[in-house]
């Protein structure tokens, strides 16, 4: 009888200690993120929506990346789809995720000349909100305030999603004057009815000047374009020989082939 009874004041105090360490680890993320929230000298990068989105959203969308310290701290994504704005911000201290805040947003209605009721896209309410705490990548607490809207599932996975926007933003980033460089129209000197155009991390493939495809990029070890199909298997390589204000070599790592571009002035 009297070691079960020691046998429970144990198991009882190692419930209780662990308790209170989560606790403490909760307080610590929201001290965390109030911190994060009070930066006022991000550096703020931005995703296109076709560099984070398989598909276009019924009423645009927006991701933004915010660093401090060269280092990313916050992600914010808006993204409109038909009935309602789904808003969610990742927060990240030393590279990890803590925290992810998500809300539905539904569009409030408003009438048209006609009198019509109609959707007023500007304006939108907080309808359902889901906060998740996140230590070393396993969800330590979550809380959830209102209704989901019918016919819209809350997300739940966000810790892969996370990480993947992560990676893009900070291959932007990191890579900023590169792909700085690379912005804009590029002739190909071999048949100048070729070109290609860089905008944000996407490269849009003319060739006998029409346009024939687009590829997502990114950069690797300072002078390696990687550019790729989002929906299937092929990847092509380049090292990026010469690039400034006037030309762009580019040199296929699989064929050794060399490419060479002239920049388009636009006026």
């Amino acid at each position: 009888m009297k070691q079960g009874l020691i046998i429970f004041f144990i198991l009882c105090n190692i419930h209780f200690t662990s308790g209170q360490d989560e606790a403490d680890i909760l307080v610590k993320i929201n001290d965390q993120i109030e911190m994060i929230d009070g930066y006022i000298e991000f550096e703020t990068f931005f995703l296109d929506p076709e560099e984070f989105l398989d598909k276009m959203a019924d009423h645009g969308a927006e991701l933004n990346g915010y660093y401090e310290h060269e280092r990313l701290k916050k992600i914010t994504r808006k993204v409109g789809t038909r009935v309602a704005d789904v808003v969610t911000t990742f927060y990240f201290w030393n590279d990890q995720l803590i925290h992810v805040n998500y809300k539905q947003r539904p569009y409030l209605e408003t009438k048209n000349a006609s009198g019509q009721r109609i959707m007023d896209y500007s304006s939108a309410f907080t309808k359902y909100e889901s906060k998740y705490y996140f230590r070393n990548d396993e969800e330590l607490e979550k809380k959830e305030m209102g209704q989901p809207l019918g016919g819209m599932e809350p997300e739940e996975e966000f810790i892969k999603y996370a990480y993947k926007m992560k990676a893009l933003l900070d291959n932007k980033f990191y890579n900023r004057d590169t792909y700085e460089a690379l912005q804009g129209k590029w002739l190909f000197l071999q048949n100048t009815d070729d070109c290609l155009i860089f905008e944000g991390t996407i490269r849009f493939n003319f060739y006998n000047g029409k346009f024939a495809n687009r590829l997502k990029t990114r950069i690797e070890d300072k002078n390696i374009l990687v550019c790729f199909f989002p929906m299937d298997d092929r990847i092509y390589r380049y090292k990026i020989d010469n690039l400034n204000d006037n030309m762009l070599t580019l040199t296929d790592l699989f064929s050794k082939e060399e490419f060479v571009y002239t920049k388009v002035k636009v006026e």
